[in-house]
């Protein structure tokens, strides 16, 4: 039952996520040109130092405000996502994200929902992101965050 209720959470915050995502990406102010907009087709606007709330239910405490995740390019198909070394949630597992560069810049996963997902609004430069734990040990995280 219990792992049902955290299944049934994860899958609720991500339908929450995922309409949030719909209705704010068709704004009409499409031309706004006030925030970063690298090359087109580059993955490049998402790499960076985030902070913001990083929630796991693995963890003892399961809210961490002014968490810190750090985006590096693995390549120019793949992010990695991590937590800054040195912290109470740093035991969380890194994952890799095949991306791609998608409507207006914003960048997002391609591959499903396997690894978990990743969506960066450039508009707003911020970070939703969700790992699935797929291994034993793996520790997974929700974080929604804001580029530093």
């Amino acid at each position: 039952m219990k792992n049902f209720k955290k299944k049934l959470t994860f899958v609720g915050i991500l339908s929450l996520l995922t309409i949030g995502t719909i209705t704010t990406s068709c704004s009409s102010s499409d031309d706004n040109t006030n925030y970063e907009q690298p090359t087109s087709g580059t993955i490049d606007a998402a790499v960076g130092t985030y902070k913001g709330k990083l929630r796991s239910s693995l963890l003892e405490q399961y809210e961490y405000f002014d968490a810190v995740i750090i985006v590096t390019k693995v390549d120019n198909q793949h992010l990695k996502v991590e937590a800054k070394s040195g912290e109470a949630y740093s035991s969380v597992t890194s994952k890799t994200f095949k991306v791609e560069n998608s409507y207006n810049n914003n960048i997002n996963n391609v591959n499903g929902i396997l690894e978990g997902y990743f969506w960066y609004t450039a508009e707003v430069k911020t970070l939703e992101l969700g790992t699935n734990q797929q291994a034993e040990g793996e520790i997974n995280f929700l974080f929604d965050g804001v580029k530093q």
